[in-house]
């Protein structure tokens, strides 16, 4: 009998920590999903950029600039590379921003001091 007085608590512990657990994924979820919506309104941006600015830079670069087509295009090709890495760095930077599931980490290591006090005592 003593066993069932401790699986009772160690269950209702586990449990305790299930439920956690699965609100952290759904913010988590919720969180990953606004930055994929961001990615996706960044490459979206930048398509639309390349189409309508780029055909009218290259041509006033070929025209006013007298530069062949292959160097308009290449100045601007390298242009837009810079922009993806900008938005690639900011997409890293809200990544890296973000807390994972910080309340179950706290509510571990809460824990695991409690259990080493108990386990000081005897």
């Amino acid at each position: 009998m003593p066993s069932h007085g401790l699986s009772e608590p160690l269950l209702r512990y586990l449990e305790a920590r299930g439920i956690l657990l699965t609100l952290e994924a759904q913010e988590a979820l919720g969180q990953v999903v606004r930055v994929l919506i961001f990615v996706g309104l960044a490459g979206f941006a930048v398509l639309v950029g390349w189409l309508l600015l780029a055909s009218v830079v290259a041509d006033l670069l070929m025209t006013q600039a007298r530069w062949p087509w292959q160097a308009a295009a290449g100045a601007l090709a390298g242009f837009h590379l810079v922009l993806a890495v900008i938005f690639l760095l900011a997409t890293r930077n809200r990544l890296a921003s973000m807390r994972w599931f910080g309340d179950t980490i706290n509510e571990f290591r809460k824990d695991r001091a409690w259990l080493s006090s108990q386990t000081g005592k005897r």
